[in-house]
């Protein structure tokens, strides 16, 4: 039994060395595949997994950082792209709402031109905005549209309010009463854009031009139509006279002024914009008097003097005399046709301006003034009149502003006042009255001229050849021509 002893220790460690050299790695040249059990370990026995090897303890000082430089320079770029592009953003979203607003608003003011001037040009669009506002009726609101634009765009309260004021509550208007705002409380500009614009950058790049476009949807203001430049007159006298008339001597156009002592005669060879004076010989047909073709006017105190009597004529019927009204009334203007003369006038006692209309060889009856629709105001003492073909021609001067009006029915009805002359709206031209007030009809033309102080002086002149509708600068028609149109 000795001998056997050694022999099976012998084994033993045959069976541990192959199992050593079974968990080592598998070399290159060997046939056995890796990971395969020695031949000498039955297949389904568990080996023992080799112990892993220890590592030895790392001491803290020498372990890394919790967070590395690297990750806090990465977030404090981070950071401080986003304090610097956030604003930038900010505007450039601010820019794109403002910038549609705007155009919307420009549209709304004063229309297809309104986004690119307001952009573009601010003082042309202000200029568009004022003559929208002189040529809308007196009671109407004609920014009322654009008042929550405004209040979306300018947050501001006050602003809102002046877009939904009454025209005639301006103080560019023009009207007598007091004003509540001006223009310049509407407050929208299109300046501001362009610093919105350098704070967007780069998120808008290019400027904001591209950016003002208004919306398919909003509401589009008529173009404001410009008032005709005057032209320049000379000659025709300040004063008022209770007799003027226009008619020709030998083929030349001339006007009568006056009566008696205070009879001036002029003519003109370019159609009435420059008179010189000139004799009264020959205007025995129409001086002194309001002619009216084969039939005329003339006025007159009554027997007792306690009246002023409006005297009709005709060249197969006597006189016929129609009270006017008291001895003291002063003739403001005076005009006339072959149907009915037209009197404006008032008295020492009232001087509020009335006007009276007297049909031929008829009773003279009061006449309606035009009124300012929505406001209740009427035309005061520098109103002036025309008559052509049984149309009453009247012009409403008003701090740098002149409106007419007309009616066919003797002030029964009258159209809306127009703007025939605005002066702030052209420079030119270089006058020394620049007020065109006075109206004179010459044949079927209707003139609109100013009133210089002094023979020598020039002044505004227009010319109408629709009744008043629509006014021109004159063109120099001759004067039989003029006269016969």
């Amino acid at each position: 039994m000795p001998p056997a002893a050694p022999r099976q220790n012998h084994r033993l460690a045959s069976g541990s060395a192959a199992w050593a050299r079974s968990e080592l790695p598998s070399s290159p040249f060997s046939t056995r595949p890796p990971g395969s059990l020695p031949r000498n370990v039955a297949k389904g026995a568990q080996v023992a997994a080799a112990p892993a090897p220890l590592r030895e303890p790392v001491a803290p000082e020498e372990a890394g950082p919790f967070i590395r430089l690297r990750t806090v320079l990465v977030l404090a770029m981070l950071g401080l792209a986003a304090w610097v592009l956030h604003p930038r953003a900010e505007a450039a979203w601010k820019l794109h709402a403002t910038a549609a607003l705007l155009a919307n608003y420009g549209l709304c003011m004063v229309g297809p031109t309104g986004p690119a001037l307001l952009r573009d040009n601010s003082p042309e669009f202000s200029a568009l905005v004022r003559r929208r506002l002189i040529s809308a009726e007196a009671g109407e609101r004609p920014f009322q549209d654009c008042a929550s634009i405004v209040r979306e765009l300018t947050q501001s309260a006050s602003a809102e309010r002046a877009h939904r004021l009454q025209a005639w509550s301006f103080t560019e208007y023009g009207g007598t009463g007091p004003t509540e705002a001006s223009l310049a409380d509407l407050g929208v500009t299109g300046h501001h854009l362009s610093s919105l614009a350098r704070r967007a950058w780069p998120f808008v790049r290019g400027g904001y031009v591209k950016l003002v476009k208004p919306s398919l949807s909003q509401h589009e203001a008529v173009h404001p139509v410009e008032t005709a430049k005057a032209g320049v007159g000379r000659g025709l006298p300040a004063w008022r006279a209770g007799y003027r008339a226009v008619g020709e001597v030998g083929g030349v156009l001339t006007a009568a002024f006056g009566h008696g002592a205070t009879l001036n005669v002029h003519q003109s060879t370019d159609g009435g914009l420059s008179w010189r004076p000139a004799p009264a010989r020959g205007t025995e047909a129409f001086a002194e008097r309001c002619p009216a073709g084969p039939r005329w006017y003339t006025f007159a105190l009554s027997e007792d003097a306690a009246s002023l009597m409006a005297v009709s004529h005709a060249a197969d019927a006597p006189p016929h005399p129609s009270t006017l009204g008291p001895a003291d009334t002063e003739l403001v203007a005076v005009t006339c046709d072959q149907k009915a003369l037209v009197v404006a006038h008032r008295t020492e006692s009232d001087k509020l301006v009335r006007l009276t209309v007297c049909g031929h060889r008829g009773r003279c009856s009061s006449m309606p003034l035009p009124q300012f629709a929505g406001v209740g105001g009427a035309p005061g003492a520098a109103l002036d009149l025309a008559r052509v073909d049984g149309t009453t021609v009247l012009s409403a001067p008003m701090n740098g502003i002149v409106r007419v009006t007309s009616t066919r029915d003797d002030g029964q009805t009258w159209t809306p006042f127009t703007v025939a002359y605005d002066d702030a709206a052209h420079s030119e031209p270089r006058v020394d009255a620049r007020m065109p007030t006075r109206l004179l009809a010459v044949g079927k033309r209707v003139m609109l001229y100013g009133a210089a102080a002094k023979p020598g002086q020039t002044y505004s002149v227009l010319s109408s050849d629709d009744l008043g509708a629509s006014w021109r600068t004159p063109d120099g028609v001759p004067a039989a021509v003029a006269v016969n149109k």
